[in-house]
């Protein structure tokens, strides 16, 4: 087993500076913004391929789907 490490009281920091973080910010953030920062905008046109991208492609399994059903009947 390790012996614990003998440390030097004189290294150890003494400064009389302390520092609090507050639980109230100055200004009202989102959930958004405290996670990931602060909100450069969303490009309208990456939007909107993103959302006709999603919807193609829930239109594709649903015939998919429905395709196999028939099929299988």
């Amino acid at each position: 087993m390790k012996h614990p490490i003998q440390r030097d009281e004189t290294s150890r920091f003494q400064g009389s500076l302390r520092h609090y973080h507050r639980s109230v910010s100055q200004s009202n953030r989102t959930w958004d913004e405290w996670v990931d920062g602060k909100s450069t905008g969303r490009k309208p046109a990456v939007y909107w391929v993103k959302l006709i991208a999603t919807i193609a492609a829930v239109l594709t399994l649903a015939a998919v789907v429905a395709g196999l059903f028939i099929e299988l009947r």
